[in-house]
């Protein structure tokens, strides 16, 4: 299932921490513990290195289970079941899901908080959100039974504890808002920022930054998701997380379809789709290609911007700055476009163009040179070819807009 703002990862360590970088293979890293190869399997996956993240979080496993370190063996099967979901791969998924039963089945009564959050994942991919919601409440709760029986010694153990707390409090958030909770998803995630603009846990504050993002975007207000989403732009560059990025990209494209940019919309899918060439993000590869048929549904083939005195075609966008009387020819040219009669798309005369952009009363000898001159400045600017334009058509006395475009004029405040 695909998600325009990823669950939290559980990232063991601080936001300090370095990535490997050494690319050592499997066979040299005998020595590390299951949390160090967790870490560097999170690390691998925040630069998109999917299928060496894979490895890292299957050995980390292997290697908890032979040690019998429980907490170890839990975190890292909720890693391997959002990477299984990640790659989109269901046999995976099932074998990490039975790995799960068979492990809280051997440990009742000794299970650790985190195994709780792996169930979570299971019925949230299920769509089963309220089943979700309380595993993720219980892990919560067991944080916090945890907590009391174990005080905090350490900054390390604190941050541990705080950083679980807003994992837990996130998953919530999400649940919430696919619930349409969204009051309920936009509360947790001020929770969240109230300990975590000040702690900086690696890899919250990105999460929560995406996850405001689409809460505002699904209210409608476009210029606080922008907001948000250059937050979480801003948070994925400094801590060189890639994989976040994709996702920040991804929201970018989304929020400029909404405010009917398809320009940059196109750009930020074309960027994506350069960027995304491993097989293993299929999640994030079938989200490109859904927002592709959604741009193309509300594409349009001539955008006439009032407000910026710019003109958008299928071709790219070309400004007009003060060129006011270009642009309100094309403006009344879409105008009379809107209008249908029993022969289709209007037009106009060269008459009612001089009208209705010069104001001035039509005279053959006095505007007809002028108006060729000015169309001709026109079709130069727009057409891919003169000579056969797609654009402006001439129609009877006068000009049209070809019928088959889709256009669309921005005007006033807003869209």
């Amino acid at each position: 299932m695909f998600h325009d703002h990823p669950i939290p990862s559980s990232h063991p360590g601080s936001g300090s921490q370095k990535a490997d970088s050494e690319g050592l293979p499997l066979s040299t890293l005998e020595g590390l513990s299951p949390k160090e190869l967790l870490r560097r399997g999170n690390l691998r996956l925040e630069k998109c290195e999917i299928r060496e993240a894979g490895l890292y979080f299957t050995l980390s496993y292997e290697r908890a289970r032979d040690q019998r370190d429980l907490r170890g063996i839990s975190d890292a099967l909720a890693q391997l079941l959002r990477y299984s979901s990640e790659i989109g791969d269901e046999r995976a998924i099932q074998k990490w899901v039975n790995e799960l039963e068979i492990f809280i089945a051997h440990n009742d009564g000794n299970l650790t908080p985190q195994v709780w959050y792996c169930r979570g994942i299971i019925a949230f991919r299920s769509a089963q959100y309220r089943k979700a919601q309380v595993l993720f409440h219980r892990f919560w709760r067991e944080i916090e039974r945890e907590e009391g029986m174990s005080p905090v010694t350490t900054p390390e153990r604190h941050r541990e504890i705080m950083r679980s707390k807003s994992q837990a409090l996130l998953a919530c958030a999400v649940v919430a808002q696919n619930q349409g909770k969204l009051g309920r998803a936009r509360y947790l995630g001020e929770v969240i920022l109230s300990y975590a603009e000040k702690e900086r846990p690696r890899g919250i504050l990105a999460s929560t930054y995406l996850m405001l993002c689409r809460l505002a975007e699904k209210s409608g207000d476009l210029v606080l998701a922008k907001k948000w989403l250059q937050k979480a732009f801003a948070e994925s560059v400094s801590e060189h997380n890639w994989y976040h990025y994709l996702y920040v990209l991804y929201s970018f494209a989304v929020i400029s379809r909404l405010e009917q940019d398809f320009i940059q919309a196109r750009f930020y899918l074309d960027l994506l789709e350069k960027a995304v060439v491993q097989e293993e993000l299929r999640s994030l590869k079938l989200g490109i290609s859904e927002e592709r048929v959604k741009l193309n549904l509300n594409r349009v083939d001539l955008e006439i911007d009032l407000n910026r005195s710019v003109i958008r075609t299928r071709e790219g966008e070309f400004s007009l700055g003060r060129q006011h009387l270009l642009i309100e020819m094309v403006h009344q040219l879409a105008l009379a476009h809107s209008e249908q009669s029993e022969g289709g798309r209007q037009g106009l005369s060269k008459a009612e163009l001089i009208e209705k952009v010069w104001c001035e009363s039509y005279n053959p000898e006095a505007h007809d040179g002028k108006l060729y001159y000015n169309v001709n400045r026109i079709r130069k600017l727009l057409e891919p070819d003169q000579k056969s334009p797609t654009y402006i058509l001439n129609w009877r006395q006068g000009y049209r807009l070809a019928p088959e475009l889709r256009v669309r004029v921005i005007q006033g405040e807003g869209l």
